[in-house]
């Protein structure tokens, strides 16, 4: 099930990266902030479609290795908490997964190996298997966990790496672009400086 919605997801993204791509001789003033606000409809959409397709009979090898109590992983540290002011919750996910599908390689080839245990979280199990990265969505926050007691420097360094990438996913999210608040996939409680704080968080940061 997952390999086909994996698919399904990579085709779409592929198609609506190309209606997002605009011919050189339009030149319409607001092209930039129409795309956002196309892009940011497109996943909060397209999550709501993934939302309903179920996802019971999905497989997961780790699922039974460790107990989930009060929202956390037993042996897991949290190492970043962003709380929502609003948050469109199914297109959050789908983009923060495409995104985190999509660094499996980074900085080196297979070093790390992402599974989806359910619909609210990502994991990115790490090759020396000393650590792992849980993403958790929820409506009122997004949490990264960190799963290993002595996760190596290697681990740590790169985890530093694709957490700064994430959270520079969810900047321009938040941030970029002429997109109207009630339309942002997510926005942030006042004073609006979590992602900063998260960046504060992150070992080898």
């Amino acid at each position: 099930m997952f390999s086909t919605v994996n698919v399904i997801i990579t085709f779409l993204l592929l198609s609506v990266t190309n209606a997002f791509t605009t011919s050189s001789h339009q030149t319409t003033l607001p092209r930039a902030d129409h795309s956002s606000t196309m892009k940011m409809s497109f996943f909060d959409d397209m999550g709501k479609f993934f939302d309903n397709l179920g996802g019971g009979d999905e497989e997961s090898g780790a699922s039974s290795e460790v107990e989930l109590v009060d929202g956390a992983y037993t042996g897991s540290k949290r190492i970043i908490s962003i709380p929502a002011k609003t948050m469109k919750m199914g297109g959050l996910r789908l983009y923060c997964n495409l995104y985190l599908m999509g660094v499996q390689n980074t900085p080196e080839p297979g070093c790390w190996k992402a599974s989806k245990s359910d619909d609210s979280e990502v994991n990115l199990r790490y090759v020396d298997l000393s650590g792992s990265i849980i993403i958790q969505f929820s409506e009122e926050c997004i949490t990264v966990d960190r799963l290993g007691s002595s996760p190596s420097n290697k681990y740590l360094m790169h985890e530093s790496m694709i957490l700064n990438g994430f959270l520079d996913e969810l900047n321009s999210i938040v941030y970029e672009g002429s997109v109207s608040e009630e339309k942002r996939l997510l926005t942030l409680p006042e004073p609006g400086n979590q992602l900063e704080e998260a960046r504060d968080a992150i070992s080898f940061g």
